[in-house]
């Protein structure tokens, strides 16, 4: 009794061309079986690329049967199907020279007499499929110089469909690029985590392009990891310049990894008053939650108190409990002693715009000395590349040092993009409308707008004694001692050796501040001032004595 097997296998990963094309090839071969008078033993199908050996589960088991003699023919729709590799293929002549089996396709029966066609066959798949390879890496490489990167679009950006395979650019997704910048901008907020970032955004309305169900949590990870947003992308270990529109700055893209790796969780509170997220314990540097006791007269009334108190979690500790109104005055004390006047405000206004006509000349001067220096980043590229091509330099090293360059090279077009006079205006105006009416916010907003009404204005807040330390930011206390001393001097002029360049210097400083808080990086050493006289002054080695 003639015996065989059929062989189908199909390389395309798209599954239903994938089932079409296996469910025919199978077809005609039972019908060319049928026509030999062979009895099938067996049917093997796989989607796997025949260019490599020991790659695929279903011909490596057909292979053993066929070493066992189970049967002496295999029948396939192209002898190309069988193998694509010479391992595999001279593993098949030999069966056929050496055991007496037979190949048979519709077209053509291979035995021992005319196994060298075998060898054509297999080598012509050989070569195609090594020319197919080679002409894909190469098609990819020049489409990665060209600054396109290749493969599917990440979340927020489309691929464009209109232009052939190998020149399709990557162009924003009108459905979701929009939902995606204010994804980041949730995290750049410095308040949100990956997980509370992706609820809001969820909620919004993103989904997920490949699913189309909400964003998973691996994905949401995945997005904020991706440098491809900052105008970026990586192709075989190397770092590219993107032509596609970028969703954030790199600045905007290394500030959300800090704020990742810097947040790993926020703690969730029953109790949730607005100091307990940032107030600890001076003494032992626990946390510091709140109690509530209700105490129950005779008359039937009754009456809740809360009191603030150490967790006591790192040990023993002495520190007593204190009124949460109490902790609330001495809070909203330290507030008040930061809060500036309106003329002050007018007098900030008035001097500094008139500095605006020197800044402009002084940042076109910035701006020239960095498109010198982005000119010298282009040489010194092209001097890189010129000393790979040459040997002077590793892979590893050539690398290393193109992706140190186009970081240099992003930054630098994003800084001669910026408009750094327009954005400290703009910083001035925002944080004189809130120094002027800091009080006010911090009642009319909720707890979370309280805490970071808190952390804008001070640090290293404590609960010692009964006392809340809080140390000012070092340029809100120089503010608010500028304005004691233009109000004290009546310098409603500008005087010839006017403190406005230091008030500005300030400005920024408290603008650095504000960053710090969102998480975007680490704080500062300022100086301490506690609820106390801002004219107090405290002596720097016994600054934590006096806790």
């Amino acid at each position: 009794m003639n015996t065989c097997f059929i062989y189908c296998r199909k390389s395309s990963e798209d599954k239903d061309r994938q089932i079409l094309s296996l469910d025919d090839q199978e077809r005609t071969c039972k019908e060319l079986a049928k026509d030999k008078g062979f009895v099938v033993l067996g049917v093997y199908k796989e989607s796997k690329s025949a260019k490599r050996p020991d790659h695929r589960p279903e011909f490596t088991a057909m292979v053993e049967r066929v070493s066992k003699g189970e049967v002496k023919h295999i029948l396939c729709w192209k002898a190309d199907r069988l193998c694509r590799n010479a391992k595999e293929g001279g593993a098949l002549i030999d069966h056929v020279d050496y055991n007496g089996m037979l190949i048979v396709t519709p077209t053509m029966d291979y035995d021992r007499n005319n196994s060298t066609f075998l060898f054509i066959e297999f080598g012509m798949a050989t070569k195609f499929s090594k020319d197919l390879s080679d002409n894909v890496k190469r098609g990819m490489n020049t489409k990665v110089q060209n600054g396109w990167r290749p493969g599917s679009a990440p979340l927020g950006y489309l691929n464009d469909p209109i232009k052939p395979k190998g020149q399709k650019e990557v162009l924003p997704d009108p459905d979701r690029f929009n939902l995606c910048r204010s994804w980041w901008e949730f995290m750049l907020t410095g308040n949100e985590t990956v997980e509370s970032s992706l609820e809001k955004i969820t909620a919004l309305g993103l989904k997920s392009k490949r699913t189309g169900k909400p964003v998973s949590r691996t994905e949401a990870f995945r997005f904020f990891r991706n440098v491809f947003y900052a105008g970026l992308f990586d192709y075989n270990g190397e770092r590219f310049n993107g032509r596609h529109t970028p969703m954030v700055t790199l600045d905007e893209y290394s500030r959300v990894q800090d704020i990742i790796d810097g947040r790993a969780k926020i703690h969730q509170f029953t109790n949730d008053f607005y100091f307990m997220k940032t107030l600890k314990c001076g003494e032992c540097g626990s946390a510091i939650t709140c109690d509530r006791k209700t105490k129950k007269y005779k008359n039937g009334n009754s009456q809740t108190f809360i009191y603030a108190r150490c967790v006591k979690k790192k040990g023993p500790c002495r520190q007593p409990y204190l009124n949460a109104i109490e902790v609330e005055k001495q809070v909203i004390a330290f507030i008040g002693s930061l809060e500036i006047r309106p003329t002050f405000v007018t007098w900030v206004r008035k001097n500094l715009r008139r500095r605006n006509e020197r800044e402009f000349d002084f940042e076109r001067g910035q701006k020239s000395k960095l498109t010198k220096r982005l000119d010298s980043i282009l040489v010194e590229k092209k001097n890189l590349y010129g000393m790979k091509i040459e040997g002077l330099i590793s892979d590893e090293e050539y690398k290393k040092e193109k992706s140190r360059l186009l970081i240099e090279e992003k930054q630098t077009k994003d800084s001669i993009a910026g408009d750094g006079l327009t954005n400290w205006t703009e910083v001035m105006e925002e944080v004189l409308a809130f120094l002027a009416n800091v009080t006010k916010i911090f009642h009319s907003y909720d707890t979370e707008a309280k805490r970071m009404v808190l952390r804008i204005l001070g640090s290293n807040l404590e609960l010692k004694d009964r006392i809340v330390r809080i140390d000012a930011k070092n340029a809100f206390v120089y503010i608010k001692e500028t304005e004691k001393s233009v109000i004290r001097k009546n310098e409603w002029l500008e005087p010839e050796n006017s403190p406005i360049d230091r008030t500005k210097k300030a400005f920024l400083q408290m603008q650095s501040d504000m960053e710090r808080v969102k998480g975007i990086e680490p704080s500062s050493h300022p100086w301490e001032g506690c609820i106390l006289p801002l004219n107090h002054t405290r002596n720097a080695s016994n600054n934590r004595a006096m806790r």
